[in-house]
């Protein structure tokens, strides 16, 4: 059985991985956020990646691949970037108003007239459209880890440049299986120089899931010629192991690491395909979980532990997840008919 085959049916795992890798990010942020360091896998693979950076890489894999899947079939910019926007947009900016007109207010060092007359309180808007502000006025300012109120969204702006990536090469018909191979040496020579001369750079740790989102992209245009099967996803996994003691995990894990995703999301034997097909809860709890975090900080004068941080603000996620997977679908419903 090849990839393109397991892919063309909506038996998959995938709802139910991102949302685990979302609550990843959660635990992956407690160890920071309460001065604990880096989590567990970090410190096994001597920081060669954390939970953090697991779940990063599995959310631009797939999404590598399922956009290219969503290019060839709304082929159109417009529809294209419609649906795209769409999908991030509305709760991004549900949350980013929340955070700036209720949370920071409450949790503000300032008065509400310094809040509200400071001009970078409205700044913090930006985020909506993919503008990084990290800190609001006076907000969580005593905190272990700083201000930062929502240290996750620095992912969006990479993300939705991949979406612009995966459209050029589209529009210009770089997505033919001949034509492909020859951009991808391209871009291995291009990440490797990049990546010596940027990796201490926030754009450097950029550079890791831009890559595996085009790898996720290279995987749908090639997907006939990829097999999925047991032996090879065990094979992969020892690779993976392997690549970490080696140190070398971060070669490893643009071969071995995507098809161990590829058989978890395809290959498995038993599927939980209906997991998340009335609410997406992953980009809500993605979206939340940081600020949430930094609250219970704020709250507990930075006395709360890693373990209590984490539990308690999955929790708290999951739960907002919902009204957010809601207000996402009414949203979408709206724009279809504009």
């Amino acid at each position: 059985m090849n990839l393109s085959e397991c892919a063309e049916t909506r038996e998959n795992n995938l709802n139910v991985i991102r949302f685990i890798a979302a609550v990843l990010v959660i635990y992956c942020h407690s160890f920071p956020l309460t001065a604990n360091g880096s989590d567990y896998l970090g410190r096994i693979t001597g920081g060669q990646i954390d939970c953090g950076g697991l779940a990063v890489s599995l959310f631009f894999f797939y999404g590598g691949f399922l956009i290219c899947k969503s290019m060839f079939r709304l082929q159109t910019a417009k529809c294209f970037f419609k649906a795209r926007l769409t999908r991030i947009i509305p709760p991004l900016a549900l949350v980013t108003c929340v955070l700036t007109f209720i949370v920071g207010p409450l949790f503000t060092t300032y008065s509400a007239t310094k809040y509200f007359s400071d001009g970078n309180t409205y700044k913090y808007l930006l985020n909506s459209v993919f503008v990084l502000v990290h800190e609001l006025p006076g907000v969580f300012s005593s905190n272990s880890y700083g201000a930062t109120v929502n240290g996750s969204l620095w992912t969006l702006p990479v993300e939705f440049l991949c979406y612009i990536m995966c459209y050029v090469l589209y529009r210009f018909q770089m997505l033919r299986k001949k034509r492909l191979k020859w951009i991808a040496i391209l871009a291995v020579l291009l990440y490797a120089i990049a990546h010596n001369i940027l990796g201490g750079v926030l754009i450097g740790a950029a550079l890791k899931p831009a890559m595996l989102f085009f790898v996720g992209i290279c995987c749908y245009v090639y997907r006939e010629y990829i097999p999925i099967n047991h032996t090879y996803a065990l094979v992969a996994g020892i690779g993976c192991i392997a690549g970490a003691w080696l140190g070398i995990f971060n070669v490893i894990i643009f071969v071995c690491f995507t098809y161990v995703l590829l058989w978890t999301a395809f290959g498995m034997k038993h599927k939980w395909s209906t997991f998340g097909t009335k609410f997406e809860l992953s980009y809500g709890i993605y979206l939340v979980g940081f600020p949430i975090q930094q609250i219970l900080c704020d709250l507990t004068g930075n006395q709360i532990s890693q373990q209590w941080n984490f539990f308690v603000a999955v929790v708290i996620s999951v739960f907002l997840g919902f009204p957010i997977a809601m207000f996402e679908k009414v949203s979408k419903k709206i724009m279809e008919n504009v």
